[in-house]
């Protein structure tokens, strides 16, 4: 896995050929846009489900539970939760579709026209799961906020929404875009290793989706715990 990140990072120049980045936009449409609405409203429902808890069992006044939902969702929630619904939808089929491009012979096809499988197959999609990452878990963020505020003041939320700087940090902003970046690489990682590691059978495509959805899920865990000690 780390030699597939190392080859990753070398490969960004490819970024200026117009077919890799079509697999780019591709790889971000189908991870992000597809998913955003399931995003959005999870983060809605988080958002004024925290802030009913906070204000109803522990007394909590609006403005402290408004101001502790944007600290719980920015640095701890939004980032965990939206990736990990992106790898529960994202990581089998992107390890299928290389797994199958691999036991049908496509990528050796590729590697004989001279085409860079680094650049046309891993690049574009490890990187499109990284902002893809970044992109739902700023929309669950932003609609958890906004479930909050709705929940907790009604009729009077313009107020509070054009006071969001009240409720939330930037240095919070900056870690949950750079938590949900981390998150999407590993997955990204995570998928092509599973989908390029089997063995040249057709029943071993379901278990690369498979092991692509659990080890990508334990490699969040495991990184979030990281961040949680660093930070």
């Amino acid at each position: 896995m780390l030699i597939i990140l190392r080859r990753f990072l070398s490969h960004f120049r490819a970024l200026a050929r117009a077919p890799v980045r079509r697999v780019l936009l591709k790889q971000i449409y189908f991870t992000a846009n597809e998913a955003v609405w399931l995003v959005a409203i999870t983060g809605f429902a988080l958002g004024a489900t925290v802030v009913v808890q906070l204000h109803e069992e522990y007394g909590q006044s609006r403005d402290a539970a408004l101001r502790l939902l944007g600290s719980l969702s920015f640095v701890e929630l939004s980032p965990l939760l939206a990736c990990l619904m992106m790898v529960a939808r994202s990581a089998s089929a992107m390890a299928i579709e290389l797994a199958s491009m691999r036991i049908s012979g496509e990528v050796a096809a590729l590697r004989r026209m001279g085409i860079s499988i680094e650049s046309y197959l891993l690049l574009p999609r490890v990187l499109g799961m990284t902002l893809a990452a970044v992109v739902l878990a700023g929309v669950m963020a932003l609609t958890s906020v906004l479930g909050g505020v709705l929940f907790a003041t009604g009729w009077d939320a313009s107020y509070q929404i054009f006071a969001l700087e009240r409720m939330l940090r930037w240095h919070e902003v900056l870690i949950c875009l750079f938590k949900a970046a981390s998150f999407g690489l590993v997955a990204g990682v995570v998928s092509i290793y599973a989908g390029f590691s089997v063995p040249l059978q057709v029943s071993e495509i379901p278990k690369a989706a498979s092991r692509a959805v659990l080890r990508g899920l334990l490699a969040l865990f495991v990184l979030d715990f990281c961040w949680a000690l660093v930070l």
